[in-house]
């Protein structure tokens, strides 16, 4: 936008400076006294850029409000909730109460835009007219000849087209740097926060990983969210990570896939701090499936892949599915691999909860990573599905670190070791029937979950 704005200023400002040489042919005096009946217009015009950027920081969370609200009460997805609840007045009642707040935002303002516009309209036309009477006093006072005046006219009626295009474009240019200068602030303090990262290229796959004394706390935050926290992982292990709800487990799975560096101790994978690697080359290595894993509107193979195909193509997707068991239910889709899995989009098709998680983890099987980790992959899957993913699990964990978390005791029976947190603090590690015989919080879980 700032790029069409300043061709547009360009065009306006070649047309004056043509224009502005033939009247100052005509007449030196014309020339300065047009000049002037422009600069309250485009003082008013900066003015009314910067109300009209205020409005909009004041309005913006009430914005992001109405359009949040606005999804949520039209999308299919909570349709049922939304009826069944007899939630939509009450939503609906929260729509319209932004929505007013907007608005009135929005009409205070008028009457400074209007004050603003007058004035400068008002103080340009005294110019302009001075001008016209300026030229009509040469004309009449024999300074100036009828076809000289007209030629005055002329340049006069073109170079007011011309200002009014430098005007226009000129504050919209003022404007838009603003947000500009807005967008400048958010990547440096994005990059402030983001935490120190290196050139460190990790081009293999991790054998180890090592936590020694980390700790991490989140921005704004007094006390630290994990840690200080010891532990290695090596290839070949599964590893199992149980805990009550804030006990750090997300935490240590951003420590762990080099999302986060810690913000003191090390992380290391083979001795290289993940604060001194490349995460990009890192993250080339991780295959991460997430509470709130992504419903992407791709075709059911690319929901696969990601766009990042197995040498083997078809057959690599193949397999990925028959290792969740999802091969006979692709079949079943309108267009098997090629159906598009948006029913919002014409012809789109919507798998169920179970089928999406699924296909998340199917995409981490065909990624084939060095450190798999995977937090409740299976939290809404039937008994046959998750006995699919775990059975895949141990087939494949001599090739990598598998990492998984779960509040479901009677899967860390597959971990060849289980970490237990509490208050971002590991509080036991060993096997499961270790654990259990130690009589300790892991017991107290697993003697929960058996009495639900």
């Amino acid at each position: 936008m700032l790029l069409q704005d300043a061709l547009g200023f360009t065009g306006g400002l070649i047309d004056m400076v043509a224009v502005a040489s033939v009247l100052a042919v005509v007449h030196p005096v014309l020339l300065p006294l047009l000049l002037l009946s422009v600069i309250p217009r485009g003082l008013g015009s900066v003015y009314a850029a910067r109300l009209d950027y205020r409005l909009h920081n004041q309005t913006i969370a009430a914005r992001n409000i109405k359009h949040m609200m606005r999804w949520h009460l039209t999308t299919p997805k909570l349709a049922d909730e939304l009826r069944g609840n007899s939630m939509r007045p009450y939503a609906h009642h929260w729509y319209a109460a932004v929505c007013e707040r907007i608005d009135s935002r929005m009409v205070s303002s008028a009457p400074r835009y209007l004050t603003v516009y007058l004035i400068a309209a008002t103080a340009s036309g005294v110019f302009v007219v001075a001008t016209y009477g300026a030229l009509a006093g040469l004309v009449v006072g024999g300074y100036m000849a009828i076809a000289a005046a007209g030629t005055a006219i002329v340049a006069m009626r073109t170079s007011t087209a011309a200002l009014s295009q430098l005007v226009v474009y000129g504050a919209a240019m003022f404007q838009h740097a603003l947000y500009l200068g807005d967008y400048t602030a958010f990547v440096a303090e994005a990059a402030e926060k983001s935490g120190p990262r290196g050139p460190q290229v990790m081009e293999a796959a991790p054998e180890k990983i090592r936590l020694e004394e980390a700790v991490y706390t989140y921005p704004g935050k007094d006390t630290p969210s994990l840690g200080p926290v010891s532990l290695t992982l090596s290839r070949g292990e599964v590893i199992a990570v149980v805990g009550e709800n804030g006990a750090g487990k997300s935490t240590l799975i951003r420590l762990l896939t080099s999302l986060t560096v810690p913000t003191s101790g090390i992380v290391s994978w083979d001795g290289v701090p993940t604060s001194d690697a490349d995460q990009r080359t890192a993250w080339q290595h991780v295959g991460l499936v997430t509470q709130s894993y992504g419903h992407w509107p791709f075709s059911a193979r690319e929901n696969i892949t990601l766009g990042q195909p197995d040498p083997r193509g078809e057959e690599a997707v193949w397999d990925a599915l028959d290792a969740v068991g999802m091969r006979a239910a692709v079949q079943e889709f309108p267009d098997g691999m090629d159906t598009l899995l948006a029913r919002s989009v014409w012809g789109g098709h919507e798998p169920s909860g179970g089928q999406w998680q699924r296909l998340a983890c199917g995409r981490a099987f065909h990624r084939k990573p060095g450190l798999l980790v995977m937090d409740e992959p299976t939290s809404a899957m039937d008994p046959r599905g998750e006995h699919m993913v775990f059975s895949g699990l141990r087939d494949m964990k001599d090739d990598r670190i598998t990492v998984i978390v779960t509040h479901r005791m009677e899967n860390c029976r597959l971990a060849d070791r289980i970490v237990v947190l509490d208050g971002g603090r590991i509080t036991e590690q060993g096997g499961y029937e270790e654990l259990v015989r130690l009589g300790g919080s892991f017991a107290e879980l697993v003697r929960l979950s058996q009495d639900r």
